[in-house]
């Protein structure tokens, strides 16, 4: 971690630390499913998106040690069929970035934590640039795509189970209606192609819920909203809590407990203001 990386990572911390009274306090008491989503692990970027692999695999021996951790597909048929007795954790990764199976899935594996990779396919293919932000890339490792190898070994096991994130990785407000249902249908179409996999998962990429009649009629349920713990998906729109390296265990455990992602805004109207 460069010097900073360092100076800003704890700038954040103190901001969560700050945040910690008023973010625990309105917590829903109803059991329900917390979602976790994580895109890279180890890429050495420095940044808040990629956690070094020793904070992933300490936040990873929690959950398998105190959390009820369940697939994905399982905890939302739970949820909606209403027989959630306590809280679980599904532990999701988006953009189908290489370190899912490099670093990530080693520990997933040791731990028998199961887990959902939400796959761009055109990233996969190689038609649609890797998935991020101007100037996210800029240090660590070069932002490289699963390949279809990858992903079927990590699926053929049953714990890794797979969802679509679109094809170009483009904002669904940003898209029309014709041009979301292509997003919608070839993306699936690939995953059963390549993959053998019909998928009722979708995630929207980088949250931005549009078109959700459009996703609907091919997806069952479809990620998205920033939220705390879902206790029903009466709309098939699910919340995921985002997992930041400036969490490391400590708020990563407070996120567990309840705690709203008060930061999480505060970092948006940052951005927005950003000349």
């Amino acid at each position: 971690m460069n010097a900073g990386h360092g100076v800003v990572s704890l700038a954040k911390k103190g901001l969560k630390l700050a945040l910690l009274p008023s973010a625990m306090t309105g917590r829903e008491a109803r059991p329900g499913l917390f979602v976790l989503i994580y895109h890279r692990v180890g890429a050495g970027q420095g940044r808040e998106m990629d956690l070094p692999v020793r904070t992933f695999a300490a936040q990873m021996r929690g959950l398998h040690a105190h959390a009820d951790v369940v697939r994905l597909s399982d905890g939302l048929a739970s949820l909606t069929a209403g027989s959630l007795v306590r809280d679980a954790v599904a532990v999701t990764f988006d953009d189908g970035y290489r370190e899912v199976y490099t670093n990530a899935w080693p520990v997933l594996r040791d731990l028998d934590i199961p887990a959902t990779v939400f796959l761009p396919t055109g990233f996969m293919e190689g038609s649609s640039p890797a998935p991020v932000r101007p100037g996210a890339a800029d240090r660590g490792a070069e932002p490289r795509a699963l390949d279809w190898t990858q992903v079927g070994e990590m699926a053929a096991t049953g714990s890794m189970d797979l969802g679509s994130h679109s094809v170009t990785h483009r904002e669904f407000d940003t898209l029309s209606r014709d041009e979301a249902e292509d997003e919608a249908a070839r993306s699936k179409e690939m995953l059963i192609r390549r993959t053998g996999v019909r998928t009722e998962l979708f995630a929207y990429p980088r949250a931005k819920v549009a078109h959700h009649d459009v996703v609907g009629a091919h997806y069952r349920y479809a990620v998205a909203a920033d939220g705390v713990k879902n206790v029903d998906v009466a709309d098939g729109l699910v919340g995921r809590t985002p997992v930041r390296a400036s969490d490391g265990v400590f708020f990563f455990t407070r996120k567990l407990q309840g705690m709203r992602p008060l930061e999480d805004r505060v970092y948006r109207r940052l951005r927005r203001s950003a000349p």
